[in-house]
């Protein structure tokens, strides 16, 4: 863990090996007087993006930001207890890849979940390619996009 320290705010960052530009995007954003009373915590698959890392995390309560949203707008993780504790992590890992398609790999039929948006209601539709979009959904995408099971110290399994 590291301490990144800027002229009003300073971030806690979750990696130990860091490259000169994501060093400056976070030194940069410590520098920012709004970010003066927030929490900035990077996480470990931190680098350097648009406009700021990919894997920063802050809280802010009374502004947006755009710039600082950057290409993974909508771009989240989900924590769930595992009620099993006896994983086979092989079978996980090819259920995994069977199941979910990433990078760019789309699905072949829409997830059940497609039918809860409302693709014609989107402002830029005219711009999108609404079945890719259909398509897309469920999906892993690629980069710094994981999915993983972790154990904390009294042995709860999470997935991730």
């Amino acid at each position: 863990m590291l301490s990144i320290k800027g002229q009003y705010n300073n971030a806690i960052v979750y990696a130990q090996d860091l490259d000169d530009e994501t060093i400056k995007q976070i030194k940069e954003l410590c520098n920012q007087e709004f970010l003066k009373d927030s929490l900035i915590r990077i996480m470990p698959d931190v680098h350097a993006g648009k406009g700021c890392t990919i894997g920063t995390t802050m809280t802010i309560n009374d502004k947006i930001v755009p710039n600082m949203v950057g290409v993974d707008i909508g771009c989240g993780m989900e924590v769930s207890v595992l009620a099993n504790k006896n994983i086979n992590l092989d079978d996980l890992d090819k259920t995994v890849r069977r199941l979910i398609p990433s990078g760019f790999a789309i699905r072949k039929s829409p997830h059940p979940y497609v039918k809860d948006i409302s693709f014609g209601k989107l402002k830029a539709k005219k711009h999108l390619n609404i079945e890719r979009g259909r398509l897309s959904i469920g999906t892993l995408g690629g980069g710094n996009h994981f999915i993983e099971v972790n154990k904390d110290s009294k042995g709860i399994l999470y997935l991730v």
